[in-house]
């Protein structure tokens, strides 16, 4: 009983954490959007980038929070069965704090955006960008859009990678930036900001590279292994090893994972095993295989 306890009181201050690191992620993209890119006429990536959008083409009627919130709900629905309830949690989650973050602190601008050469507004708009959301993804959240399209799209189309899926929709984006704005420098502008965002998130979430190796050593590798294959899709592979000192046999578990999964991979190892061990090191390139048929 008392352990039972213990592991809600847990949960619970994990919980706090995450929405206190969400929220503050959510601020800086608010700050981002707010006093540097909508500004300065540009656009962040993906959902929030076509939330900016409407709210433009409708003469500001249209909150670019509430905006992304509604486009997203669709997918928040088409993503459920696939993608499980725990990742659509958090990115219902990770939506509503940024949603409401951007809406409620609009009227910041009226005292303070800026005001500056329009090259600079897309490289430190998107440098703000890439720190808030990889705040966000830091704390497991994630602010659904066409993260969650890919998702879906990947699953049945596995000879692309979740990264070409994504740069398939920045272009796509970018065009319509180009159209809307009857601009090209509009649409080259804001490729640099989401440029720019993409490699930073990548940074603050997991490190520079692309992707991680992570070795983790657990009697629960199986039950962890399992879970990582049917949460992140990734593959894995338990190898035997003993240790020096004590001279008994542990189960070692390998695996490859992008840089954004290493938060919801250090979840699933602690939810089995609160004393696994882990190793991490960066990967300049990973091919091959994985349970969808490609990394």
């Amino acid at each position: 009983m008392e352990n039972i306890r213990l592991k809600k009181r847990q949960a619970g201050r994990s919980m706090a954490l995450a929405l206190l690191t969400c929220a503050f992620g959510s601020l800086i993209v608010a700050f981002a959007l707010n006093q540097v890119l909508k500004p300065a006429g540009f656009s962040p990536g993906g959902v929030a980038g076509l939330a900016t959008l409407v709210h433009k083409v409708s003469g500001n009627r249209i909150p670019i929070g509430a905006g992304q919130l509604v486009m997203n709900i669709p997918l928040f629905f088409w993503g459920y069965r696939t993608l499980g309830r725990s990742f659509i949690f958090r990115s219902v989650m990770g939506t509503l704090m940024s949603s409401i973050m951007v809406d409620s602190l609009s009227f910041t601008a009226k005292y303070w955006v800026l005001k500056t050469d329009p090259v600079l507004a897309a490289v430190w708009g998107g440098v703000l960008l890439g720190i808030g959301y990889g705040i966000i993804f830091r704390a497991g959240a994630t602010t659904g859009g066409t993260d969650i399209a890919a998702r879906m799209l990947q699953k049945k189309m596995n000879y692309l990678t979740l990264g070409q899926l994504l740069l398939f929709f920045n272009i796509i984006f970018l065009v319509v930036v180009g159209l809307v704005n009857r601009s090209v420098n509009a649409a080259l502008y804001t490729g640099i900001s989401v440029f720019i965002s993409s490699k930073v998130v990548d940074q603050v979430e997991g490190g520079v590279n692309y992707a991680k190796e992570v070795l983790l050593v657990s009697d629960k590798s199986a039950e962890i292994g399992a879970d990582i294959i049917s949460e992140l899709g990734r593959g894995a592979t338990i190898i035997q090893g003993r240790g020096a000192y004590t001279g008994r046999e542990h189960p070692v578990l390998w695996v490859v994972v992008y840089n954004r999964q290493l938060p919801k991979l250090r979840e699933i190892a602690a939810r089995h095993d609160p004393t696994v061990f882990i190793a991490i090191k960066d990967v300049r390139e990973a091919r091959g295989l994985t349970k969808t048929g490609r990394f």
